[in-house]
């Protein structure tokens, strides 16, 4: 889900952490400001540093959260590893291809874990509706092999489905709208593999201090790393599809 279009204000109405960031971003991949200035001008920019992240180091630095933000994305490209294709090219985003084994006990409790921080998010910002929607989950299911799609059409998805994949992922940018630093990273944090939720745990430092709730999204990367998808097709259960060996 990416974020809605700002207006692109001009550089110097931008505060000096946000022009700092800016210019080491612009410098690290050979770009003037103005040239990564726009909401989607960074788009892929994680991209240009695999497969190690080498370049990235300081480019966060002097924002609150910054150093925690690079320590995180320091984890991201040791569990993504290359990004060369097994059959040639190079993959767009970040895909986990070899995920360290884990064993399924540990995938459920992830997931009850995931589910339950997503609970108390919600409480914490005040979205009743969603908080006991996620209360009345019944059942998380541990899977192996590839999962099925999820519906396209509106009206095939569940409420449980909509919540997870679309409406939670507007929380976090929406609980701190004046965080200008954040808001312009969150195209390019979440095209790292079109994971709102990769993206709000990867950014999560920059957050710690608008929201009161503590890292949310850390049981959801657990998950992710080891390459478990989730699926909803019924409102009461949560399906956990575990890479088959």
């Amino acid at each position: 889900m990416t974020e809605l279009p700002h207006e692109k204000p001009a550089f110097d109405e931008l505060s000096d952490d946000h022009q700092e960031v800016l210019r080491r971003m612009g410098e690290s991949v050979g770009k003037s400001v103005d040239e990564v200035q726009g909401t989607d001008d960074l788009i892929g920019y994680f991209q240009s540093f695999r497969p190690d992240g080498r370049g990235l180091a300081g480019v966060f630095s002097g924002v609150v959260g910054g150093d925690d933000v690079h320590e995180r994305l320091e984890i991201l490209f040791e569990v993504a590893g290359d990004d060369r294709r097994p059959t040639g090219g190079r993959d767009a985003f970040f895909v986990v291809r070899k995920p360290a084994v884990v064993a399924p006990e540990d995938v459920q409790t992830a997931g009850e874990e995931w589910i339950d921080q997503m609970r108390r998010l919600g409480d914490s910002l005040g979205h009743t509706e969603a908080t006991e929607k996620l209360s009345a989950i019944e059942r998380i299911r541990v899977l192996e092999g590839i999962p099925p799609k999820h519906p396209k059409l509106a009206e095939e998805k569940t409420e449980l489905l909509v919540l997870l994949a679309e409406t939670i992922p507007s929380w976090v940018g929406a609980a701190a709208p004046d965080h200008a630093i954040a808001t312009a990273l969150r195209n390019p944090f979440y095209f790292v593999n079109c994971d709102a939720m990769l993206r709000d745990y990867l950014m999560w430092p920059l957050y710690r201090k608008h929201i009161a709730s503590e890292d949310p999204f850390e049981p959801y990367f657990r998950l992710w790393r080891h390459g478990v998808k989730w699926r909803v097709f019924q409102e009461t259960q949560i399906d956990l599809y575990m890479p088959r060996r």
